[in-house]
């Protein structure tokens, strides 16, 4: 048997030519790179400087020239400021607290301005439909929970009741 030569000091072997060669490529390339951001640094700087220096010099003719708000507008706006402004995230949470697994949701539509909702869904039985209209209507932010349509089709093979029930909401008390 031959002895065991354990060596942990190895010699290393010389960098070969094609290693120098990728290694100046590599710095050839990052100073290519970092000399073009400069560049695109200071013509960015430059830009920045120009449109502050034309923003002061137009700040007074951008308030004089404003061109009056049509009331049509102003009144369009408004409503879309009320709209946003409803609690849709604590509705939407409201109708997941009452959702059931017997239930399938498959739209909801809302019309902010009268605070209506119109869900509609499927169920496969009147009992399953009948017991989520009752769910929504110990909603707190439920005022008036009524079944507008239901209908019996079928799905796949499958007989199942789709149905709309019409949500009067608004904030708890």
């Amino acid at each position: 048997m031959h002895p065991l030569r354990i060596d942990f000091l190895q010699r290393r072997r010389p960098a070969s030519l094609l290693g120098w060669a990728l290694m100046l490529a590599g710095a050839t390339g990052m100073s290519v790179a970092a000399w073009d951001y400069s560049q695109a640094q200071d013509e960015l700087r430059a830009a920045l400087d120009r449109a502050e220096r034309q923003d002061r010099g137009s700040k007074v003719q951008r308030v004089s020239s404003a061109p009056a708000v049509a009331p049509a507008l102003a009144q369009a706006a408004a409503r879309a400021g009320a709209a946003l402004s409803l609690p849709w995230g604590r509705l939407l949470r409201e109708l997941e607290t009452q959702a059931d697994p017997q239930v399938a949701l498959l739209g909801v539509e809302a019309q902010g301005a009268t605070r209506t909702l119109r869900v509609t869904g499927e169920a496969r039985g009147m009992t399953e439909v009948v017991g989520y209209v009752e769910r929504l209507r110990t909603s707190p932010m439920a005022l008036s929970v009524v079944l507008g349509t239901h209908e019996l089709r079928s799905v796949e093979g499958i007989e199942v009741i789709r149905f709309t029930v019409d949500v009067d909401w608004g904030a708890p008390l």
